[in-house]
């Protein structure tokens, strides 16, 4: 079976990957950030007390590794490191010590809003998995009939995500024909034509490499057609003719 033809018969579980992909990335960098900080934090705990064993026992951990985030980090950065998180507090505290509140009741401060980690996420996963604006209630048929001709309707505005992003610039990269993606999104082909203008211009549309295709002999050949007539430029992906 020809990879196109095993694509289009199992779209929804290849887009689901793409997505599902895409975000394990995201966590896998987001956790390398983390452990690189946990590591500079270790190391300043450890330079500031002057004892890796005396950290090692405290903090529960093996002092072998307290001993190699410490020479991984280095003196100097771990000191100023440490200097950093001990004085951020010193200068919140500072203000307070030097102007006491006054004895009667004074005004109080709005207490500043709380957003938890679940909430965020409820919020990134409503504006993130809703391609497509909510419908709105028709107008009564009276006011449709005496406004009819007053103005043209305004276009349905699609709205994009990453899942859909990445289902484009994997097709885009795969030489897919960009009419068919459109129809698996259930949107039109001016829709995919303006989206892939604008993230051309964004520089995450790249162009496909047709040298890659033409040390494998065989059966990647089909693709060359299609990889020769697209030179980088959005405008290609859709024939001349109007849709």
């Amino acid at each position: 079976m020809e990879p196109r033809e095993l694509w289009e018969r199992n779209t929804l579980l290849a887009e689901a990957f793409c997505g599902a992909d895409d975000w394990v990335r995201k966590a896998q960098s987001a956790m390398d950030e983390a452990l690189a900080s946990r590591t500079r934090v270790l190391a300043a705990f450890a330079v500031t007390v002057g004892s890796d064993t005396a950290v090692a026992n405290l903090m529960g951990l093996g002092e072998r590794e307290v001993r190699l985030a410490r020479r991984t980090v280095g003196k100097d950065d771990a000191r100023d490191v440490a200097n950093q998180l001990l004085s951020t507090p010193a200068a919140r505290s500072a203000p307070a010590e030097t102007n006491p509140l006054p004895d009667g009741p004074g005004p109080e401060s709005a207490p500043e809003p709380v957003t938890t980690w679940e909430g965020e996420r409820q919020a990134e996963g409503a504006e993130t998995f809703i391609p497509h604006p909510r419908a709105q209630t028709p107008a009564p048929a009276s006011w449709t009939q005496t406004h009819a001709g007053a103005a043209p309707p305004e276009d349905t505005v699609v709205s994009w995500n990453e899942h859909m992003d990445s289902v484009l610039q994997w097709s885009w990269r795969s030489g897919l024909d960009m009419r068919t993606v459109a129809g698996e999104l259930g949107l039109s082909p001016q829709d995919i034509f303006l989206r892939a203008q604008l993230l051309a211009a964004e520089g995450r549309l790249m162009p496909s490499t047709p040298s890659s295709h033409e040390t494998q002999p065989g059966r990647h050949r089909r693709h060359e057609a299609a990889h020769n007539l697209v030179n980088g430029d959005p405008r290609t992906l859709f024939s001349t003719r109007n849709y």
